[in-house]
C-alpha cells in the first residue's frame, strides 16, 4: 500500500463512518478497485481509530458531563444509602449503563463470530448485498415520521426516551453491523429512531455507544501489529486522514438529523449495491 492510497482509504473512511453508507463496505470495494486483493483488517480497525478520536472531539461535553455526573454521584454517600434510587435520580449514571449494556450484545458477537465475519472482507458479492440491505434498513426511521424530526440539545428529558430495553436492542444492531456492508450508524440511529428516540438522542448513544466497540476492536487486532506489512507510518496518515475528514463528516450528519433527512442516504447505499453486485457477477 503507498502512502496516497493509504490517504485515500482514510478520507473514504473518515467519509462513510459516520453518514450512515457503510465504511466497512466502501473499504473493501476500494480496495479491490485498488488492486489491494489481500482483505486488510488491522489496517481497517485502525481507520476506525482515527474516527473515534473525532467522536471524541465532537462529543467531548457531553462525554466530560456523563463521566464527572457519573464519578460526582458515585462519590455522594446519599447514593450509597439507596443505591436505586440515586441509581434513577442520575441521568448520566443512567446513560452510561445503558451505553454499557449496549456494548454486551456487541461484545458477544463480535467474539462468538469474529472469525466468519472477518472472511466477509473478501467477499465482494457478499458486501454488495449488505449495502442494499442497509438501504433498507435506513427506511425505517419512515415508519415512524412524527419522531424523526426531533431536535434540540441531548438534555434528560430526551434521554429520560431512551429506555433500558432499547439499549440491548440496539447494541445487537450495532453487533451485526461488524459484517462490512451494513453501516453501525445507519443501523443503530435507524433501530433508535424506529424505536421512538428522538433524533438528537440517538445520535449520541449511537456515537458513544461506538466508542467501547471500537476500543474492543483494536484489542482484539493490536496483536497483528507485528503482522502486517504495511509500514505504521502509513498506517498513521490513513489514520490522520479518517480524522479530519470524518469530524467533517459527523458535523454533516448531525445537519442531516436535524432536518429529518436521514433515510436520504438509503437510496445511494441501494444504488451503490447493486452497480457493484452487478460488476462483482460480470466479472
Amino acid at each position: 500500500m503507498t502512502f496516497l492510497e493509504a490517504i485515500l482509504l482514510g478520507i473514504l473512511q473518515g467519509l462513510t463512518e459516520f453518514l450512515p453508507i457503510s465504511s466497512s463496505g466502501h473499504l473493501v470495494l476500494a480496495q479491490r478497485f485498488l488492486g489491494l486483493e489481500e482483505p486488510l483488517v488491522f489496517f481497517d480497525v485502525m481507520l476506525h481509530v482515527g474516527t473515534l478520536a473525532a467522536v471524541l472531539v465532537v462529543y467531548r461535553e457531553a462525554i466530560g458531563k456523563l463521566v464527572i455526573g457519573g464519578v460526582s454521584t458515585l462519590a455522594d454517600t446519599q447514593f450509597w444509602r439507596k443505591p436505586s434510587a440515586g441509581f434513577n435520580a442520575s441521568t448520566e449514571l443512567k446513560f452510561i449503563w445503558l451505553i454499557l449494556l449496549g456494548s454486551i450484545p456487541t461484545g458477544v458477537i463480535a467474539v462468538l463470530f469474529k472469525t466468519e465475519l472477518e472472511s466477509f472482507f473478501d467477499e465482494v458479492r457478499l458486501v454488495s448485498l449488505m449495502l442494499i440491505l442497509t438501504g433498507v434498513i435506513l427506511q425505517l426511521p419512515r415508519l415512524r415520521r412524527q419522531d424523526v424530526g426531533e431536535t434540540g440539545l441531548p438534555s434528560p428529558y430526551t434521554r429520560e426516551k431512551l429506555k433500558t430495553w432499547h439499549a440491548p436492542l440496539i447494541g445487537i444492531a450495532q453487533g451485526c453491523a461488524i459484517t462490512p456492508g451494513i453501516s453501525r450508524s445507519g443501523t443503530t440511529i435507524s433501530l433508535a429512531l424506529f424505536l421512538g428516540i428522538p433524533a438528537k438522542t440517538a445520535a449520541e448513544y449511537s456515537f458513544l455507544l461506538s466508542i467501547p466497540a471500537i476500543l474492543g476492536a483494536v484489542a482484539l487486532k493490536i496483536r497483528d501489529v507485528g503482522d502486517t506489512t504495511i509500514p505504521l507510518y502509513i498506517v498513521g496518515a490513513g489514520m490522520l486522514a479518517a480524522f479530519i475528514v470524518g469530524y467533517i463528516a459527523l458535523r454533516l450528519l448531525l445537519v442531516v438529523l436535524n432536518r429529518g433527512k436521514f433515510s436520504l442516504f438509503s437510496y445511494y447505499c441501494i444504488a451503490l449495491g447493486l452497480v457493484s453486485l452487478l460488476i462483482a457477477l460480470i466479472q
